[in-house]
């Protein structure tokens, strides 16, 4: 254990002791009281509560930017593009389709500049058994993004654009 936890530990221990003491007995806590009412230093190292809360909240996690399901069909089809928000560098397109008899091709496209295309970023297949499959990129760097879908045969795909901050 640090010296501040000690510390910490025994002034709440004291505390708490010179607290069951005023209710039980409250003619015998009064000197107690006195020789516990010294105030106790926080120790400059030791980490409250509530800066714990904070930094729980301020973690990193993944956020949905859109979730879409398209009708049945069957073959090739694209989603339209969504940018990219600034300062995130991880992104995922989580896909699924129902129907055990085949299996969907997923591909992340990012949009190059100056209208020369896009350009496959990553790309995933799995069966469609209502499971969602992954695709995910970590050095997301273009602008634009969109999503394409392969299958071959008629089934509604659910898909989620998420990004990780």
């Amino acid at each position: 254990m640090h010296l501040a936890s000690i510390s910490l530990t025994l002034a709440l221990a004291t505390t708490a002791s010179g607290l069951a003491l005023a209710t039980a007995a409250p003619a015998v806590a009064a000197p107690v009281a006195q020789t516990t009412a010294a105030p106790a230093q926080p120790a400059p190292a030791a980490h409250s509560e509530v800066s714990t809360h904070a930094s729980a909240a301020a973690r990193a996690k993944w956020y949905t930017q859109r979730h879409e399901a398209l009708g049945p069909r069957k073959g090739y089809f694209t989603t339209s593009d969504w940018k990219r928000l600034s300062g995130v560098r991880v992104m995922q397109v989580k896909a699924r389709c129902w129907g055990n008899d085949s299996q969907i091709v997923v591909r992340l496209h990012y949009v190059r500049r100056y209208g020369a295309g896009g350009k496959v970023a990553k790309s995933g297949k799995w069966a469609c058994n209502g499971r969602y499959g992954i695709v995910r990129i970590h050095n997301a760097g273009h602008g634009k993004y969109y999503a394409s879908f392969s299958l071959d045969k008629k089934h509604t795909v659910e898909y989620w654009v998420q990004y990780y901050k």
